[in-house]
Order: C-alpha cells, then sequence, then structure tokens
C-alpha cells in the first residue's frame, strides 16, 4: 500500500504561513524574474488565473481584484518542505522525497491508514501551516488519483483511499486519459484517437495490445490502474540531458552582459551535472529575443559543440558556451532569455580514455569548489559578474532562514 502527501497549492501557501492577512485573498507567486505565474490561491484559480500564464498579460485583473503578487521565495519553500518531509520520515517507514512538495511512503495494507493519515496531516498543518491532501492506494498510480480527488472534492476532507476496485473503477470511468499521472501532452492525443478515452478504458485495454501501441510504459500504466504495482520495478530514467535558462531583465542588447549571465547558467549547469555524477560531451547555446513582442524585431537561435572529451570542469563548459554565444549574437536585438544545454552525459565512471584524451577522471579542482559553496562559502568565477540579470520585484522575507527577516511581535501584546 502507497500512501502520497501532496501540498495545497505549495508556493501560494508557503506564502500565507507568516501573513495570515493575505489569506482568502488571491494570491499568485510568480517565476524568477517575475515572468509567470507559477503558483495560485484557490481565489486566484477562481478568478481564471492559468498556470503558467504571463504575469504581463494578467497584472490588471490582479490589480483590479486587490491580489497579493509574490516572486519565487525558494529559500522560503524549501526550508518548509525539508520541515514537512522531516515529519513523515518521523512517522513513517520508506518515505521518498518526489517533488518539493510530495512524498511517497510504503506501508502494509493491513492496518487501516484513514484515521492516520488525517492526524499526521492536522500535525503537519500545526507544525508548518501548510494543508496537504492524502492518498492512500495499492499503486502510485491510483495513489495519485486517490490525492488528486482529495483534494479537490470538500466531501473527502483532505484524505481519500482507493483500496478495493469497488472504490477506484467509478473514478476511472470519469477521469479523462490526459488526466492520469503519466500519459501526459503527447501520449494523451494518441491514446484518444484510438478510441481510449478514459482511466477506465486504458485500464480494460489488452496488455499486448498498449505495449505493442505504447510500449512497456502503456503495459504498466494498464497494469497500475488495475491495482498492480509495477513503477518500482522499473529502473530510474538517467538524466540524458541538464537545460539552465532564464529570462533576462529588461532586454540585454550588448554581449559582455550576455556573456555574464551565460556563465553563471553554465556554472549552475556544472554543479548539477557533478552532483548526478556524470560527464558532459555536448554543450548547446540558446538565445531569443522576446516572444511577445509585436513588431517584426525577432530573434531566436541556438547552436552545439561537440566537446574533444566528457569533462565535468565547468571552465570547459564556459568555454564552449561563450564560444557559441558569440556565434549566435548579433547586434540590434534586445535579448529576453540566454541559456545552455549540456547533452550527450554519461557516468564519470563510464568515460572510456583515449591516447589523445587519456585523462578522464572528474576535476578535483571542481569538487573542492562544490565542497566550499555547499559550506557555505560565497565562491564563484568572476566571469558570472556581480549583478544579477534578473529581477524579483516582489520578494517576500526569509522568514526561516534569514536572522534579520525573523517576524517580531510587539513587548506591549
Amino acid at each position: 500500500m502507497y500512501l502520497l502527501f501532496d501540498c495545497n497549492n505549495f508556493f501560494a501557501s508557503c506564502e500565507q504561513v507568516f501573513r495570515p492577512d493575505w489569506r482568502r485573498r488571491p494570491l499568485v507567486v510568480l517565476s524568477n524574474n517575475d515572468g509567470c505565474v507559477v503558483s495560485r490561491s484557490p481565489e486566484a484559480k477562481a478568478m481564471g488565473i492559468a498556470m503558467g500564464e504571463p504575469y504581463f498579460q494578467c497584472k490588471e485583473r490582479l490589480a483590479a481584484a486587490n491580489a497579493v503578487v509574490c516572486s519565487a521565495n525558494f529559500a522560503l519553500y524549501s526550508d518548509l518542505s525539508d520541515r514537512i518531509m522531516q515529519l513523515l520520515e518521523e512517522a513513517l517507514p520508506e518515505v521518498q522525497q518526489y517533488s518539493i512538495d510530495e512524498a511517497f511512503a510504503r506501508v502494509d495494507d493491513i492496518r487501516d491508514w484513514m484515521p492516520f493519515c488525517r492526524e499526521l496531516r492536522e500535525s503537519i498543518r500545526r507544525g508548518t501551516g501548510v494543508t496537504v491532501s492524502v492518498g492512500i492506494a495499492p499503486t502510485r498510480t491510483l495513489c495519485k488519483l486517490a490525492n488528486e480527488t482529495a483534494k479537490h472534492r470538500p466531501e473527502f476532507r483532505g484524505v481519500l483511499a482507493l483500496t478495493s476496485p469497488e472504490q477506484w473503477q467509478p473514478l476511472l470511468a470519469e477521469t479523462p486519459v490526459g488526466e492520469i499521472w503519466g500519459v501526459g501532452r503527447r501520449l494523451a492525443p494518441r491514446m484518444q484517437a484510438l478510441g481510449i478515452r478514459t482511466a477506465a478504458g486504458l485500464a480494460a485495454s489488452g496488455l499486448h495490445y498498449l505495449r505493442r501501441q505504447f510500449g512497456v510504459h502503456g503495459e504498466r500504466l494498464a497494469l497500475e490502474l488495475n491495482g498492480v504495482s509495477c513503477l518500482d520495478d522499473a529502473e530510474p530514467a538517467a538524466r540524458r540531458q541538464i537545460m539552465v535558462s532564464r529570462s533576462l531583465r529588461e532586454g540585454v542588447r550588448d554581449l559582455p552582459t550576455l556573456r555574464e549571465a551565460l556563465c553563471r547558467f553554465v556554472e549552475k549547469a556544472g554543479r548539477i551535472l557533478r552532483q548526478e555524477g556524470m560527464m558532459c560531451s555536448e554543450v548547446h547555446v540558446v538565445l531569443r529575443t522576446s516572444r511577445f513582442r509585436d513588431d517584426a524585431n525577432l530573434y531566436a537561435a541556438n547552436q552545439g559543440l561537440r566537446l574533444p572529451c566528457a569533462t565535468d570542469d565547468t571552465r570547459e563548459l564556459t568555454r564552449a558556451a561563450t564560444a557559441l554565444l558569440e556565434n549566435l549574437f548579433r547586434l540590434g536585438y534586445e535579448y529576453k532569455k540566454v541559456g545552455v544545454l549540456l547533452t550527450e552525459l554519461e557516468k564519470a565512471e563510464h568515460v572510456q580514455p583515449t591516447f589523445e584524451h587519456p585523462h578522464t577522471a572528474p576535476s578535483k579542482l571542481m569538487a573542492v569548489l562544490d565542497k566550499l559553496q555547499q559550506a557555505g562559502h560565497n565562491i564563484h568565477f568572476a566571469n558570472r559578474g556581480t549583478q544579477e540579470p534578473w529581477h524579483r520585484s516582489f520578494a517576500s522575507r526569509a522568514y526561516t532562514t534569514r536572522w534579520a527577516d525573523i517576524p517580531e511581535t510587539s513587548p506591549y501584546l
């Protein structure tokens, strides 16, 4: 049996924890550089604010509704997430964090977990101020469906158990196939074209037919919807690429500023690469102007470069990326986005030496720099500049991670 704990409107909920006056008001959290909406309170959803909607398109509606607008505060979100995961790990065995606001727990199927989950849900709310929904089911896919249903239907009070076919089959019949965890936007149209329009239709399809049409993934989805757990047996897919990009502040016209921003992104990509224990053989750079401009002064381009040998050294990656940027740059354009993409990844221990490049071991210097940064030292390469090329105009305080931002109460209250 699986339990899935999923925080409701997590980023928006975190912003409201230390600001009770923001509760029951429309509230949105914007992505880095205040570009798009990445989290909404229920009141903002009721206004019709869509996930991923550009802020400039909904700015006037939010202002008219006296809504709260927040820039993403990942220091706060990460800290509250760690506290929630700690509470789960103290109460449950085999907790596996799935994302910043989701975690699975594998438990025995003998006990009635409903009362326990309600108590743990209340403990999380008291301990962090964040509300979670809980799904209980024999497979992860059904667990995800139970969780989403509990989140959106008040009659379940945040907890739903699907422990028998009699409980989950009616729900499968009313769930569109595109809303099944693991189907995705590209797979759903293919299934619908074959007449599979609901989760029940997918569950009733023949396994051999699904394997022929959609591979082993389609077969496993059907098994999961029928209560047969099989996702645990699948090997986790190895990371195929690392992408780091971000919208730039106000638009950039000069190459040096773009180069500094790109070097910052390459440094982050290199750090992720080493955390995964991998090396990269190919570097790509993307550069474009705003997609929302009304005039014809648009430009978008990307280019890749094969490295002489696989590496995890940020210096080598930066040299390749900046050379690509110089090839892509054109005068006269106002650039709004630049990014780096690392591809052709492989585990460091699998990289084969050659006569031209006999030394394939991970960079010792990069390992030292990573340890210093993890210890809290602000050490970076000088080529990244000192000014961040983005802005956060609506940033809230880091209430739990910075001494100066800890809330204070009046001694006279």
